[in-house]
């Protein structure tokens, strides 16, 4: 997985499929509210996060899966990433 990958936007399509995957796991667990309060704190920080996914992939890659590493840290490096994914969390909580 190079650099340039992790840097590229993610497909529309994708980015959906990731959104719709990751409100549909929190909702299920019931964690809507606390998601929502721990996105919405960490808002600011969302660009540094996701390069920092970077250097975690090796530690969390292989538990997580490095698609999914490499595709949420794309998410969250996109400046409407985490207000995408708190309308899509509370879209599905309501």
């Amino acid at each position: 997985m190079s650099l340039a990958q992790w840097n590229e936007p993610l497909p529309e399509t994708e980015r959906e499929e990731l959104l719709e995957s990751i409100a549909t796991q929190i909702v299920k667990r019931g964690l809507s509210v606390p998601a929502i309060i721990a996105l919405e704190m960490h808002r600011p920080l969302a660009f540094i996060l996701s390069q920092s996914m970077i250097a975690l992939t090796p530690l969390f890659g292989p538990v997580v899966g490095l698609n999914r590493m490499q595709f949420f840290g794309r998410l969250l490096a996109e400046p409407g990433g985490v207000e995408a994914l708190i309308r899509r969390i509370e879209d599905k909580t309501v």
